[in-house]
């Protein structure tokens, strides 16, 4: 299932960048919740790290920023193995498009980390060692808010269309095929 499913998203990663879509949406990451929200938090991880790498090589994406693509996104994946499973009701897909939604944000955040550092610029914005933790806190704020908020923001909304529409079935679908390989040796 990981093999096929990493397949899969890596191919949409290089759909995505072949015909971009509006703003910061990503048709990956709907998968990679799911993925991680039916099977566990390691296939969730290794889902989102899997298919960063994977799909960094089909779209000659490797640089020195794929490591934090690939922890990041399967940070996306563990983490919606946290969700409590909820067996397919409304308040599962509320929960899963809010956890969409979040992470939507939240990966656009935490990759903005990786370059902030090294931006020159207004002092109100950029990072500066020896400032105190508030005050760097307060700067990152202004820096995502003024560079990546909207961006962001498509990503989220992107997240919770492609949750909304196919999140209940995929889980549903998912779920029929882990039962189906599960075995047990007595």
């Amino acid at each position: 299932a990981l093999g096929i499913m990493v397949a899969t998203t890596a191919t949409l990663r290089f759909i995505e960048v072949a015909i971009p879509g509006p703003a910061g949406f990503s048709p990956i990451f709907a998968p990679i919740i799911l993925g991680g929200y039916v099977f566990g938090a390691r296939f969730g991880f290794l889902l989102g790290a899997m298919t960063m790498l994977v799909s960094a090589f089909m779209t000659a994406g490797v640089g020195p920023w794929l490591p934090y693509q690939m922890f990041t996104a399967g940070w996306v994946g563990l983490t919606a193995a946290w969700l409590p499973h909820l067996k397919h009701d409304k308040g599962e897909l509320f929960l899963l498009l809010g956890f969409a939604f979040v992470w939507g944000l939240l990966y656009g955040a935490i990759m903005n980390l990786y370059t902030w550092p090294y931006f020159a610029g207004d002092s109100t914005t950029t990072w500066a060692p020896g400032v105190g933790v508030i005050d760097t806190i307060r700067r990152y704020a202004a820096f995502y808010v003024t560079t990546s908020l909207l961006w962001d923001s498509a990503a989220a909304v992107g997240n919770v269309i492609l949750i909304l529409a196919l999140g209940l079935p995929t889980v549903k679908a998912l779920d029929r095929f882990q039962s189906r390989m599960h075995f047990q040796v007595q």
